[in-house]
């Protein structure tokens, strides 16, 4: 089972969903098990349309 975790800004100038369709453009990052070299995961970090200094994560199974 992959994880999914999203890292949000929430004091941005929009409302951040936790989806890779936010319209921020979210970058995904695959997260891999060193030994076995298998994904296990998938990091989606969210962009700030402005400077932001709280940020949240998620995590969806």
């Amino acid at each position: 089972m992959q994880k999914i975790v999203h890292v949000r800004p929430l004091d941005d100038a929009i409302g951040h969903e936790e989806s890779h369709d936010c319209p921020c453009g979210p970058t995904g990052q695959g997260v891999h098990n060193s030994a076995t070299k298998k994904m296990v995961g998938v990091i989606f970090h969210h962009h700030g349309l402005q400077p932001c200094h709280e940020w949240e994560a998620s995590d969806l199974a």
